[in-house]
Formats: C-alpha cells, structure tokens, sequence
C-alpha cells in the first residue's frame, strides 16, 4: 500500500488548493494554524484536508490534475474541477447534487474537454444530468461486427472529431420512481483517413445525430457518486428522425440495472447490467461500442461495435486503510446484429483490480487496471464506474 501511494502522489502533484464559494468564517476552533511552506508541503497538506467535511460551505469546490493513461489516448496530462452542493442546505435529506468539469491532452495528439453534472432540486421533486463534450482523437476502426473486431491488427487508423450533448430532465413520480425526457446531440467527423488497400473504412465520414426519447427510473441508491447500498435501474427509448437532421432514420433503446450491498464493514458487492438495442438505418459512429473505462475495461473502445450490445460485471470494493480502498472485478459482453445471432461463444471477458483514493467524502478517484482476451489497460477517473 506505501509503494501503491508513493505512486499515486506524482499522479496528484499539480493539485492546487481548495476553492470555496461563500465560505463562512473559520470558528477559531482549527487546529491547524500554521501554512505549509514550500510546494511539495502545500500539496501535501490539500491531499490530507480535500475530504474534511465542510458544512458551511454553499459549494464545495477542488481541483485535481495530474498524469493519465488509457488505452485510446496514451499518457497525457489530465485537470478536473468537482464540486458538490445541496440546491436546499436545509434539507439534510436532499441527496447532493454533483458537477465535474475536466480536460485533458495525451501523446498521441487527443485533447478534449467535458461537464458532467447531477442537479437534485428542492425536495427532490426534479433531477437534471447533463454530459456535454468535445475531443479530437487519434482514433482507430475495425469495422462493424464480433469478426471485424477479433481481427486485432486489421484496422484503419483516422482522427475523429467528437461534439456531444445528453441532457435529462426527469420528474418525481413518487418516492423512488422518476420519468423524463432525454435529448442527445452528437456530431461526428472522421478526418486524416488511412485509406491504404483492404482496411475497413467508414461511410459517411461526417455523421450528425439529434434524438429525444422517454425514460423511467427507480433510483433507492444511499449516495450517487458512490452508493453502498440500493438499487438503480433505468429504461429509455430515444428517436433519431429525419426531421430533426438526421441523415438517416433509427432508433436505440437502453437498459441498465445496479444493484449494491454492504456485505461487511467496509465491504460493497457492485453488480451492472447494460443493454443497447438500435433499430432502422443506424450510422456507424452510433452503433453500440464496447470497452473503454465504464464496461468491459481492458478492450479499446470501439474496438467492437454492433447493433446490439449487452454486458455485465461483478466488483467488490474494499476499504483498505484510512483514504485507501481496492476493488477486484469481472465481466462479460456480446456485440451482436440481431438477437437470434448472439452467440456465447463470442463472449468478451474482462477482469482487473483497482486502487481508490478517496479524493472528497466518499467521491474516489480510481487508477484501475483492466485485462481483456488480447489486450488490457489502465484507467484514471473520478468516481465510480457504476
């Protein structure tokens, strides 16, 4: 665990210090009353106070940054600011609303910028999340399918040009359940092709799609960022017309199901299952797409991409000692056209562990490290993964 944090505080070193909107006055009841001098001192000093709990505060904001690696974009250097907030601070029930704005640039020429935010408003009666991004990435294509994926050499290598929006806007139906609109924005372009003989490549190159759908919820989770207990399950349906500047007609329906369990101090059972099914004439960059740093960690992204998608994982998460946790998991997946062809025998596997550092109250940041049949890589985030 020593050699696990002398590792982890390079990663944490461009830290700045705490930043607070509307601070109240210090009490006088600190015991702290010397500044550290010096950088390396000051870095320390943030890294041990950033999970105080700050009860005076309107908004709870810090400031992280640091080095990152993952297997889309290589190493790079990454900066994220979170913040946590009740919209009611009288209402000690109110679960707590969450933003985080991050950027980051690699090696490989990817730079991209981000927001994801949670808004729980007064009395729980509306809940907002919103994800918006924009990334310029050295990118790679297999073509769509489990047989284009399984040929790990045969790619096209390409830059593509992300702009992504999702916004949901759901309503208390009452107590646990929760219905709403989800509008999804998302502008794609594939530039710098590699269009030597005999690689996949992709049609059109340039692809916009603006759906909106219903969704309901049942949400009993204990904290969002990072539940112990509850259960979180989802179902949505979006449209992608014509009409609204889509090239092409389709449709896609989402499933998603959590379930969490305190098995012993300090010990959580994390189970996930997702699932993606589109219909109609779906363009390639909105196909369902496994891997990256939430499912099937180990796989690079994309890497298979299909109609359908389904995928499941088990992880425990252990509190280790004092700030630090770990977590081990496992899981599988399938990409598939159609559902009389999923095959179990083209089921992709993925396991790892993980370390957590609990960057605020129980809000973690996580290095994990992911293996997959042929490939594996490490993972830097915050929060989570489910």
């Amino acid at each position: 665990m020593v050699l696990i944090k002398k590792l982890l505080l390079p990663i944490l070193l461009c830290c700045s210090v705490t930043v607070t909107a509307r601070q109240a006055p210090s009490s006088g009841n600190s015991t702290d009353t010397t500044a550290p001098r010096g950088l390396y001192q000051r870095v320390l000093h943030y890294l041990a106070h950033t999970n105080d709990e700050r009860k005076h505060k309107n908004l709870d904001l810090s400031f992280i940054g640091g080095p990152v690696y993952t297997p889309e974009t290589s190493a790079g250097i990454a900066v994220m600011l979170a913040a946590q907030y009740r919209t009611d601070r009288t209402d000690s029930l109110l679960p707590v609303s969450n933003v985080a704005v991050y950027g980051s640039v690699a090696l490989t020429g990817f730079y991209g910028i981000g927001i994801n935010s949670t808004t729980i408003f007064p009395k729980d009666r509306f809940r907002l999340m919103i994800k918006a991004s924009f990334s310029s990435r050295p990118d790679k294509y297999w073509g769509i399918g489990y047989d284009a994926g399984s040929a790990k050499d045969d790619y096209t290598d390409y830059l593509l040009l992300t702009e992504k929006l999702q916004a949901d806007l759901a309503i208390n139906l009452s107590n646990r359940f929760y219905a709403g609109i989800s509008a999804h924005i998302q502008n794609g372009q594939a530039k710098d092709i590699d269009t030597a003989g005999g690689k996949p490549l992709m049609q059109p190159t340039r692809v916009f799609g603006m759906g909106a759908g219903p969704f309901i919820v049942y949400d009993t989770r204990d904290f969002i960022p990072n539940p112990a207990r509850g259960i979180y399950a989802r179902i949505g349906y979006r449209f992608y017309p014509t009409f609204l500047g889509n090239n092409t007609s389709f449709t896609k329906l989402e499933l998603q199901f959590d379930w969490y369990k305190q098995l012993w101090k300090g010990g959580i059972l994390a189970m996930d299952f997702y699932a993606e099914e589109h219909s109609g004439d779906v363009p390639w960059n909105m196909l369902a797409q496994a891997g990256g740093s939430n499912r099937l960690r180990g796989y690079y992204e994309g890497r298979y991409r299909d109609r359908n998608y389904v995928s499941g994982q088990v992880e425990l998460r252990q509190h280790v000692y004092r700030r630090s946790s770990a977590v081990i998991w496992v899981g599988g997946g399938n990409i598939f056209p159609r559902f009389d062809a999923l095959s179990f025998q083209q089921t992709l596997l993925s396991y790892g562990i993980g370390y957590r550092w609990e960057f605020k109250n129980r809000v973690n940041i996580r290095l994990d490290y992911g293996r997959g049949q042929d490939q594996s890589g490490f993972y830097f985030g915050i929060n989570e993964v489910f």
